[in-house]
C-alpha cells in the first residue's frame, strides 16, 4: 500500500511539474496574400521593418489589430540577421509582385503590429 502511494504521489508531482513547465502556445497561422506596402525607420517603432499585407491577419483568426506586421528587424523576436533576411524576402516579393505565405505569431508584436516568423515567395 505504501508502494502505491509513493507511486501514485511521484506520478502526481511529475504531471504538475511537466504542465508548469510547458511554454503556452502561442497562435501561429499562415497566410497567402500579397505585400503593399514596406516600411523602414530608423529607430525601434514597429520593429524596425514592416509591410503591409493584401489580406489582415485577423481573417485567420490572429490577434493582429493591423494588417502591417513586423520582421523584428530590431532584434526583439528574432536573430537581426534572420529578421532582415525575412524582410529582403518581402522587399523582393514587393518588387517582384510575387505572393507570398506569412507566418504570423500574434503573441509577439512591436507597437501593436504582429510578427512574423517566417515568410515564402511564391512562383507565380
Amino acid at each position: 500500500m505504501i508502494h502505491r502511494s509513493i507511486v501514485n504521489c511521484v506520478v502526481v508531482v511529475v504531471l504538475a511539474v511537466s504542465s508548469a513547465t510547458l511554454p503556452a502556445s502561442a497562435t501561429v497561422e499562415g497566410i497567402t496574400t500579397t505585400v503593399t506596402r514596406t516600411l523602414s525607420v530608423s529607430d525601434y517603432r514597429w520593429g524596425g521593418c514592416a509591410v503591409r499585407l493584401a489580406d489582415h491577419p485577423s481573417e485567420t483568426g490572429l490577434n493582429c489589430s493591423s494588417d502591417w506586421v513586423t520582421f523584428s528587424c530590431t532584434g526583439d523576436h528574432a536573430t537581426k540577421s534572420a529578421a532582415a533576411r525575412n524582410y529582403d524576402a518581402a522587399l523582393m516579393a514587393f518588387a517582384l509582385g510575387r505572393s507570398v505565405r506569412v507566418w504570423i505569431d500574434d503573441e509577439k508584436t512591436h507597437n501593436g503590429l504582429c510578427f512574423v516568423n517566417r515568410i515564402d515567395v511564391l512562383s507565380p
